[in-house]
């Protein structure tokens, strides 16, 4: 039998088969080159660990060691001191950025267990219930503490106390003496804005005279040897009476011996309200 020899038309017919294979590879292979493009272009997404946290937004936290010193400071905070690790934390990613040894001093909210603080023992004060004044709504009324070896009266209060009555729906606190025929007047929105933005308590001092002259004074404390005086005017004074006979009332600033006459406002509950300037001696005069 001799050797078989392809006809023309079987010729064809293979090469045809040929370009349609080679065609399907190109194809493919095209397609396949297109996906490898489109997912490169993509773009992974970052891991946390590939983001560095700028640590714009810190806070110090102190970290007291054994048995650090209490003293109250009021009836509403005392002041805690003593060795500790002063410790700055980032307050989006919770890095610590820097830790310190040494003395520290904060002044915290009382732990009070049956009137009592069971850190530094500040015991809170029982009076008359029937001598204290009616709140108003939107009031609360405080009353200082008398000094150590002073005759003057003073109260603190921090940033978290008055977060704790702006939380209550208290817009004025008035903070009182013994006597309570004055009073300081304080706007507690304005304040909480004062001592968050400058991280200090405000600490005040009261004192009243039996000429019915009133003294106060009033700062922001961050340390022992650091305060400023507040801004703004959330600050007032209240002298109560009878009546609402004419009077005036005057300012011995304690640093000098002038008068500084001020305007006072009747308001028909009862007081006279008078701007707080600064430290010093306030009088009324009939």
């Amino acid at each position: 039998m001799g050797a078989y020899t392809p006809c023309e038309d079987e010729e064809d017919s293979g090469f045809r088969m040929m370009k349609k294979s080679l065609a399907f590879a190109m194809l493919m292979l095209l397609v396949l080159t297109l996906s490898g493009m489109a997912g490169a272009e993509e773009t992974d997404p970052a891991t946390p660990t590939d983001l560095t946290c700028p640590h714009e937004n810190t806070k110090v936290i102190i970290y007291f060691y054994d048995s650090p010193a209490y003293s109250a400071a009021g009836s509403m905070t005392h002041r805690v001191y003593g060795p500790a690790a002063i410790v700055t934390v980032c307050q989006d990613c919770g890095e610590e950025i820097a830790r310190e040894e040494g003395n520290a001093e904060e002044y915290r909210p009382h732990t009070m267990k049956k009137g009592v603080c069971a850190l530094c023992g500040y015991r809170e004060q029982t009076s008359d219930p029937t001598a204290k004044p009616d709140d108003l709504p939107g009031e609360r009324t405080l009353y200082a503490n008398r000094e150590e070896d002073a005759d003057l009266m003073s109260l603190t209060l921090t940033y978290a106390d008055l977060s704790a009555l702006n939380n209550a729906k208290v817009n004025t606190v008035l903070v009182r003496g013994k006597n309570g025929f004055a009073a300081i007047a304080l706007n507690v929105a304005d304040m909480m804005t004062q001592t968050r933005e400058t991280g200090a308590a405000l600490y005040m001092m009261l004192g009243e005279q039996a000429d019915k002259s009133f003294f106060a004074g009033l700062y922001l404390v961050t340390d022992p040897g650091t305060r400023e005086v507040p801004e703004g005017e959330g600050i007032s004074l209240r002298f109560y009476q009878e009546n609402n006979a004419d009077v005036r009332v005057s300012l011995v600033p304690t640093d000098s011996d002038e008068l500084v006459q001020t305007e006072p406002l009747w308001n028909e509950r009862g007081y006279w309200t008078v701007e707080y300037l600064e430290e010093g001696t306030y009088m009324i005069l009939q």
